[in-house]
């Protein structure tokens, strides 16, 4: 398997800047230096899975966003963001959230005829 550090690095320094954040500051949230941050969202270096952990901790988001673009098969919005929306849900609003989701999968795909379908 291929692991994309140029792509992983790309959104690295995509949700910094949303969030924000310099190179200095996240370095120093993840205890590394500010070139090595340089170097992850350029690509040009590896990182451990200690140093992600600790990046998707420090942006906030989950490790496995960062990771989407170098994972096969892999959905862009992730079963465990569906799964927390329906952790505290009985099954009466569950099976209103599913027959939503339904009714507005069919109205995208009935509406926007000309956009590219999976």
């Amino acid at each position: 398997m291929v692991i994309n550090y140029i792509a992983i690095g790309k959104k690295v320094r995509a949700i910094r800047k949303r969030r924000g954040l310099s190179q200095m500051v996240l370095a120093e949230l993840i205890d590394r230096s500010p070139s090595y941050i340089s170097c992850i969202e350029t690509g040009s270096k590896s990182m451990s899975l200690e140093t992600l952990v600790a990046l998707a901790n420090a942006l906030n988001v989950s490790s496995d966003e960062l990771l989407v673009d170098s994972m096969e098969n892999t959905i862009k919005v992730s079963n465990h963001e569906f799964a927390r929306l329906l952790a505290d849900c009985n099954e009466y609003e569950r099976r209103v959230l599913l027959d939503a989701a339904v009714a507005t999968k069919e109205s995208l795909r009935r509406n926007r005829p000309f956009t590219k379908t999976r």
